[in-house]
């Protein structure tokens, strides 16, 4: 049995703006931790804290498919280094966008089972900041 966190929801904006909040740099910050520059295809990236500017999580953007998927690679500091795999799936919804995550490649050991529930949680409450999306968001190359 592999453990991934797997959440879906529905955000009433376009898979463009929802593209957006997932991968510039400033949007990014508005609803999870601030990145130091884009989420680009082949890149590293790092998020920060908004408080105190610690490094909060960190990876490689392994695929990008505009609007539609994303995957990064991603841990964070009490995973000790154990890389895990994020992945971003948008479609098209009635009126806005269906956003899907799956968080795979937890460990699956019981002594780490407190990790995938913060984890979980964390998700949870990041994912449901996106709600507050301006859906009127326009990206650079459309304004």
């Amino acid at each position: 049995m592999t453990l991934t966190i797997r959440k879906s929801m529905f955000l009433p904006a376009t898979p463009d703006t929802v593209w957006d909040h997932l991968t510039k740099a400033d949007l990014l910050g508005k609803w999870f931790h601030p990145a130091e520059q884009d989420l680009t295809e082949g890149q590293p990236y790092i998020l920060k804290s908004a408080k105190d500017g610690d490094r909060m999580c960190w990876g490689t953007v392994e695929k990008s498919s505009p609007v539609s998927h994303m995957q990064w690679s991603f841990t964070v500091g009490p995973l000790n280094g154990h890389m895990t795999t994020v992945d971003w799936h948008l479609a098209p919804a009635p009126g806005g966008t269906n956003l899907t995550l799956e968080h795979s490649g937890l460990p699956e050991d019981g002594a780490a089972y407190g990790l995938v529930l913060a984890l979980d949680k964390g998700w949870h409450g990041f994912l449901g900041n996106l709600h507050e999306i301006d859906q009127h968001h326009l990206s650079p190359e459309t304004a």
